[in-house]
């Protein structure tokens, strides 16, 4: 069959058409171009951080949260930066650091300075519950992802319904007081006293105390608060040595942790179980009384260089070669994974939009050096030590069993002779 010839007017046409849409098209590429020549790549990532550089909770900040930060910034900016593909580079990060004197209102203040006038790009932390709890609102009120390293309450499911940008990382007193209770049970301890600071971290922690204790067949004839401010806690010691119990729980704050485990030996007291408060975990704990001045002593929170994942035995060894000295085994690792976190998210979001980033933290698994992370309701639910112990100098994760890089030591080593 012949081809049959269009008609002369509708050849006219066809030529008017192609010529449009070639016009078009150029003019929608030089638009696009135009556009993507305005957003220019920033020559930084800024990321701050408003925490306790100073005042009684700057040891933990530092340790816990600062140094880790730090780490993670000099690791990252070695490789160039974050990859961000919308701009198909690494982009170097930029760490702010603002001292909140251990403060609650000036931690407030300065995250909204932050946020507001030097528009970081993204906000970390404070170091504490009770600053943990403030800060939230202000994350979600600016739409600013943020993880909190060193929060710790079991009524996280109704604060954090409220602020959704608000993210927990750090093992909970649900699943940490249940494997103290396990523990006490697994090695026959049949009573225990339970000293506790009066502020949010020892209250909330009591309460779970109360339950889990009281749901097993051990006795706890002493349950008794002192306050933050304490600098005396032999009177409490006394009472409990005179008790004769098994056991002895302190949740306290490092200040308490160090007081108490110097006023003990002084005394002359030595339990058969003793789980000292946060900071237990810290190795400047070890190193302030020897291996043998903790031999044997419980603590929560164990993430230490024989988590069997990728990065992690690097963390320890690199946080060494630039602190001199050695990370804690608590929060520490996880500070640092929460940054892989960020980094992971941005990757996968595209850009920096914080709303989109946001969404990913909140519902992907991201893989870390304290194993593949994610979140459920706002916590993390991957932990892989919870109570270590100190033995022979080594912190040993001693629950849960799955995790157990050596077992409990009971009872505990006598301490020292004193010098």
């Amino acid at each position: 069959m012949r081809n049959k010839r269009l008609p002369a007017t509708l050849n006219h046409w066809w030529i008017v058409l192609a010529v449009a849409f070639m016009l078009i098209a150029s003019g929608w590429i030089q638009t696009t171009s135009a556009v993507a020549a305005d957003e220019k790549a920033p020559d930084k990532i800024r990321i701050g951080c408003a925490i306790a550089l100073s005042g009684p909770n700057s040891i933990g900040g530092i340790t816990t949260q600062v140094n880790p930060y730090k780490l993670w910034v000099a690791d990252t900016n070695q490789k160039g930066g974050i990859f961000v593909p919308k701009y198909n580079k690494r982009i170097p990060v930029d760490l702010i650091l603002y001292d909140d004197r251990s403060d609650i209102e000036t931690s407030v203040k300065m995250a909204e300075k932050l946020i507001v006038e030097d528009k970081v790009d993204f906000m970390l932390p404070p170091w504490g519950t009770a600053s943990n709890f403030a800060i939230a609102p202000v994350a979600t009120k600016y739409k600013q992802p943020m993880m909190g390293i060193t929060v710790s309450s079991p009524k996280l499911d109704e604060r954090l319904a409220s602020t959704p940008y608000f993210f927990v990382v750090l093992g909970q007193p649900s699943r940490l007081v249940p494997s103290t209770v396990a523990l006490m049970q697994e090695v026959g301890v049949k009573t225990v006293a339970v000293i506790y600071v009066s502020d949010m971290f020892g209250l909330e922690h009591v309460d779970l105390v109360k339950e889990y204790v009281g749901k097993s067949d051990i006795k706890m004839p002493i349950l008794q608060s002192y306050p933050p401010e304490t600098q005396d806690l032999s009177p409490l010691i006394k009472r409990v040595e005179a008790e004769k119990v098994d056991a002895f729980l302190n949740y306290g704050y490092p200040p308490h942790t160090f007081l108490i485990n110097k006023q003990m030996p002084a005394l002359g007291y030595n339990p058969k179980f003793f789980q000292n408060g946060v900071g237990t975990q810290f190795t400047s704990y070890r190193d302030a009384f020897g291996a043998a001045g903790v031999d044997g002593v419980f603590g929560q929170w164990a993430l230490t260089p024989k988590m069997p994942y990728a990065g992690a035995k690097e963390f320890f060894e690199g946080y060494k070669k630039m602190f001199n000295e050695e990370a804690a085994m608590g929060g520490e690792p996880a500070a640092y994974a929460s940054l892989q976190i960020l980094e992971q998210a941005i990757k996968k979001v595209g850009d920096l939009n914080r709303e989109k980033i946001r969404d990913v933290i909140a519902k992907d698994t991201f893989d870390t050096i304290i194993g593949p992370m994610r979140f459920e309701k706002g916590v993390n639910v991957q932990w892989p030590g919870d109570i270590g112990q100190w033995q022979k100098g080594v912190y040993e994760v001693v629950m849960p069993k799955p995790f157990r890089t050596a077992a409990p030591i009971y009872p505990k080593p006598n301490w020292p002779a004193p010098k």
